[in-house]
């Protein structure tokens, strides 16, 4: 889904002020870190400068934002495109996770002043890459700065489509990965931006357990967009060398795909390569692969699979929407099994399938804990009844058992209400999870007779050893 943030008509008008640049000497060819950025922002910024880097020229850059602050890390992967396709690549060491999106868009505005006076940067050819949190703030930016010439959003992004300036066009560069439930937000907002006729592109990888950034042929092809773009708009030169091997590093990403069987996906990148590099002077045939893979049984079956499981997701979707509105409505504790029961299915999925229907599974968990978080988030602290918190708690422990801000909430309500049983109970459900943090148990306000209860405190001696009351020998 598309997300919409009402700060942003408040940040229209917003401009950062230039800070005035530092005398750093910068080795080209190698990534210096820490650079700092003013006195009340605490995070710096990495920066690589390709070897070829002319300082009376003016440069294309790329700013990079990594959702920890990983900036030498994330300098580094796009080390490869600086130095092939020429770029300025400067990485923020600033931690997106701690911090809101307003928050983290206001902030970087002094980064990219920070470059700007430190370097001839190209108005015309100035990008912004990230991961995640880093994807969203990349996409929010061009609401800021109408001089965005591309973006780049990995595994997540953000769009508000009532303040999207159709006159002052980006390309949007999406990376999706193909088990995250994000992967639906970047197809959409590409159609969308695609429908409105901003250039676009988007590709897919595979990332498994924790996102990461994809590896760094992915993103050289995926910024390869950017580039070639440019030479079009005749915003940089015409270099056939550089096209044929941008040209030839994709062909040759796609042959990988086919190597190791994933033939719809090669079939997909191909098709994708012929519109790419169109109208650049290239003898372009890729019409006898493109033809021997469609005569692939695996290709069939495979993109079977593939639209199959698209279709089924879009449809559980649409129910898992309607369903859990209808039961936050009512508070329907008596639903609460169908839940578990779903979790439960799309888990086993997840063991005993592979390709797009464990990949489709994958997707539908990450969906059903972004729902439900979003239900959570919108109650908890609101002036809803107690019955209403307790549910969407609940269901927050249903999709995210690991989270125990929600367990911690039950116990307080349920506790405040004289509920023991039903707070003991998700204290044990709690502690189960591994959680160690014993003050905090200690801490939730509004259930001191609770607290206090021999009970309360056997439970936590008997998964943590000790408790605060009721010492075992008294």
């Amino acid at each position: 889904m598309m997300k919409k943030i009402p700060f942003l008509v408040l940040l229209l008008s917003f401009i950062p002020q230039l800070v005035s640049s530092q005398e750093i000497k910068i080795p080209l060819g190698t990534i210096v870190d820490s650079i700092p950025i003013s006195d009340t922002i605490e995070e710096g910024f990495a920066i690589y400068l390709p070897r070829n880097f002319d300082e009376k020229k003016e440069w294309p850059v790329i700013f990079v934002f990594d959702p920890q602050g990983r900036g030498r890390a994330a300098a580094q992967l796009f080390r490869t495109v600086a130095e092939r396709q020429s770029y300025i690549i400067v990485a923020s060491n600033m931690n997106l996770k701690e911090d809101s999106l307003k928050n983290n868009i206001t902030k970087i505005g002094s980064l990219i002043n920070q470059v700007d006076g430190m370097f001839t940067i190209d108005r015309e050819q100035v990008y912004l890459a990230g991961l995640s949190e880093g994807g969203q703030l990349a996409t929010a930016l061009p609401f800021i700065y109408n001089n965005i010439s591309g973006v780049l959003a990995i595994e997540d992004a953000w769009l508000n489509t009532d303040y999207l300036n159709t006159n002052s066009k980006f390309m949007f560069s999406a990376v999706a990965c193909d088990n995250k439930n994000t992967r639906q937000t970047l197809v959409e907002i590409e159609a969308y931006l695609n429908g409105e006729d901003f250039p676009t592109e988007i590709n897919f990888y595979t990332c498994k357990g924790k996102v990461e950034w994809p590896v760094g042929d992915v993103i050289e092809n995926a910024v390869a967009g950017f580039t070639l773009l440019a030479i079009k708009e005749e915003k940089r030169p015409k270099d056939i060398d550089l096209i044929r091997k941008l040209y030839n590093a994709e062909v040759e990403h796609a042959q990988v795909l086919r190597r190791t069987r994933n033939y719809y996906q090669a079939f997909e990148k191909l098709k994708q390569i012929e519109d790419k590099y169109d109208d650049f002077g290239l003898e372009i045939d890729l019409g006898d692969e493109i033809k021997n893979i469609r005569r692939n049984k695996a290709f069939k079956q495979q993109r079977r699979d593939y639209r199959n499981a698209i279709a089924e997701e879009n449809t559980r979707r649409e129910d898992y929407i309607y369903y859990m509105d209808a039961d936050v409505m009512i508070s329907n504790f008596e639903n609460i099994g169908w839940w578990v029961s779903q979790v439960d299915e799309l888990k086993e999925r997840v063991e005993k399938s592979s390709g797009p229907k464990q990949n489709m599974a994958n997707r539908l968990l990450g969906f059903l804990d972004s729902l439900s978080k979003s239900y959570y988030d919108s109650y908890v602290n609101s002036q809803a009844n107690a019955r209403s918190k307790v549910f969407v708690s609940i269901l927050r422990t249903i999709f995210d058992k690991n989270d125990p801000e929600a367990y911690l909430n039950i116990i307080k309500i349920a506790g405040h209400d004289g509920d023991h049983e039903t707070a003991l109970l998700y204290l044990e459900d709690l502690l189960k999870t591994g959680f160690k943090d014993m003050q905090a148990l200690y801490d939730i306000e509004g259930i001191l007779d609770l607290k206090l209860s021999k009970a309360y405190n056997e439970k936590i001696r008997e998964y943590l050893g000790e408790a605060k009351y009721y010492n075992a020998d008294s």
